[in-house]
C-alpha cells in the first residue's frame, strides 16, 4: 500500500513538473482578445464585404505579423516578450451569431507582435434580420503548441442592419474612411424593384421599354429617371428626417460613426425616406436600369447622381427630398429655361415635371458649392488620424466601382 502511494506521489510530481516545464516555455506570450470597431459588430459591414478582402495586403510571409482575415473583426494581438516560433491556435466563439470560427498560424519567432483574426462562419441569415441592437458573449480561446495560453469572454453589442458605419477610428488612431458603405444599402436585385415597381413604372406610359444608355440620347436617360421619379411620387414617398447616427465632431480612438439608414423596400413600405434613405433608392432602381448611379455625401446632405450617357462624360444630380414635395407653381417658372426642359412632358405631367427638374438643379448647385472639397472613387480607405474626419466626409462614388470590387447588396425583407 505504501509502495503504491510513493507512486501515485511519483507520478503527480512527474505530471506537474512536465506540465511546468511546457508552462515554461510558453513563458512571455502575452495574448490580449481584440473587437473592431469600438467592441461592435455592425452585421451591414460584415454582409457587404464579406468577399470584397479591399484591405489585404502582399507582405511577405516571413514578414508576415497579421494572419487570417484582412476585413476581420474579431481576433487576438499576440506579444512575444522572448522570441521563438510557435504554432498558435486562436478560437472564436458566439453562438448567437456564428458558428465557431479558428485559425492557426505559424509564428516565426521574428517579431514581437502578431494579429491572428480567423475568418468568421457567420450566421448570415440571422445578421440580415437584426434591426435592434443586443448584447452578445463572444469567447476567445488561444493555443500555443497545443497548450490553452488564453480563454477570455468578452461583452459586444450586435448593432442594427440599418446602422451604416462610415468612419472607424482605430484603436492606433489610424482611420477607416467606410463612406462606401453607403453603397452596400443600393439593393438593385430586391424583388420589389424588380417585380413590382419596373411595371409600375413602365405603365405610367413615360417610357416604352427600359433601356439604359442604348439609345445614346442624353433626353431618353432623363426621361428614364424621370420615369423613375414620377412613379415614386406617386407612391406617396415623402421626406423624413428620422435618422440615427453618432456622428460626433470630436473622438477618441477607438470610435466608430455610423448612420441609419433605411433599405430600399423599407422607404417603399413606409413611404418615408430621409436624404440618404431616398438616395439610395433611387441609386437602386437606376442601377436596376443600367443607368449608373453616384452618391454624393457631405458631413451634413446626401444627394444622388447619375451619369447621362455609357462613356461617363455627362455628370448630373438629383435632390431626391424634393420627391415628395409640392412646390408652389412660381418657384418651377424657371424650369422651363433647362436645355433638357421637354415641353411634351411638361403638358402630360405638370409639377411633377418641374419639380423633378427642379431637384436637377438644386442638386448641380448642391455638388457646385463643395465642389473643390470632394474625393472621389478612392482607392485607400487608410489615412493619418492627423486628418479631419470631416474632410472625408466629402465624397462622390459610382455604385458600378464597389459592385465591381465585390461590394455585396445588403439583404432586406
Amino acid at each position: 500500500m505504501k509502495n503504491n502511494t510513493v507512486k501515485a506521489c511519483f507520478l503527480l510530481a512527474l505530471l506537474f513538473f512536465t506540465q511546468l516545464s511546457k508552462a515554461q516555455k510558453l513563458v512571455g506570450v502575452l495574448c490580449k482578445p481584440v473587437i473592431e470597431m469600438d467592441n461592435k459588430l455592425y452585421p451591414s459591414y460584415v454582409w457587404a464585404n464579406s468577399t470584397r478582402n479591399y484591405l489585404t495586403s502582399d507582405t511577405k510571409d516571413e514578414d508576415r505579423t497579421y494572419f487570417g482575415d484582412s476585413e476581420g473583426q474579431f481576433g487576438v494581438d499576440i506579444t512575444y516578450l522572448k522570441l521563438g516560433s510557435a504554432t498558435v491556435k486562436v478560437v472564436i466563439e458566439c453562438p448567437q451569431i456564428m458558428q465557431t470560427s479558428s485559425y492557426t498560424a505559424f509564428l516565426n519567432g521574428k517579431h514581437t507582435e502578431y494579429e491572428i483574426f480567423p475568418e468568421i462562419a457567420y450566421k448570415w441569415d440571422y445578421l440580415s434580420t437584426v434591426t435592434q441592437p443586443f448584447p452578445a458573449n463572444v469567447t476567445f480561446t488561444v493555443y500555443a503548441n497545443e497548450q490553452l495560453i488564453m480563454q477570455t469572454t468578452k461583452v459586444i453589442t450586435v448593432r442594427s442592419v440599418n446602422d451604416c458605419p462610415f468612419a472607424f477610428v482605430h484603436r492606433t488612431g489610424i482611420i477607416h474612411d467606410m463612406n462606401f458603405m453607403y453603397a452596400a444599402y443600393v439593393n438593385e436585385h430586391h424583388p420589389v424593384i424588380t417585380n413590382e415597381l419596373l411595371p409600375q413604372i413602365m405603365r405610367t406610359g413615360i417610357i416604352n421599354s427600359i433601356t439604359g444608355y442604348q439609345s445614346n440620347d442624353t433626353k431618353e436617360v432623363f426621361r428614364q429617371v424621370f420615369a423613375v421619379w414620377h412613379k415614386l411620387r406617386q407612391r406617396g414617398i415623402k421626406y423624413s428626417s428620422l435618422s440615427s447616427s453618432n456622428n460626433s465632431p470630436s473622438y477618441t480612438a477607438p470610435l466608430t460613426l455610423h448612420q441609419f439608414v433605411r433599405m430600399p423596400s423599407e422607404s417603399l413600405r413606409s413611404q418615408q425616406a430621409n436624404c440618404v434613405d431616398g438616395t439610395v433608392l433611387f441609386a437602386s432602381v437606376l442601377y436596376r436600369m443600367s443607368i449608373h448611379p453616384l452618391i454624393t455625401v457631405t458631413p451634413s446632405h446626401c444627394w444622388l447622381g447619375f451619369y447621362g450617357d455609357s462613356e461617363h462624360k455627362q455628370l448630373f444630380f438629383l435632390e431626391t427630398t424634393l420627391v415628395g414635395t409640392q412646390v408652389p407653381s412660381q418657384n418651377l417658372q424657371q424650369v422651363t429655361q433647362l436645355d433638357l426642359y421637354d415641353k411634351t412632358l411638361d403638358q402630360l405631367y405638370g409639377d411633377s415635371y418641374r419639380t423633378f427638374l427642379l431637384a436637377i438643379q438644386i442638386g448641380l448647385q448642391n455638388y457646385n458649392e463643395h465642389k473643390g472639397k470632394f474625393l472621389t472613387n478612392l482607392t485607400n480607405s487608410l489615412f493619418s488620424k492627423d486628418v479631419p474626419i470631416s474632410s472625408l466626409q466629402y465624397q462622390l462614388f459610382e455604385i458600378d466601382k464597389y459592385r465591381k470590387e465585390g461590394l455585396l447588396p445588403i439583404k432586406s425583407y
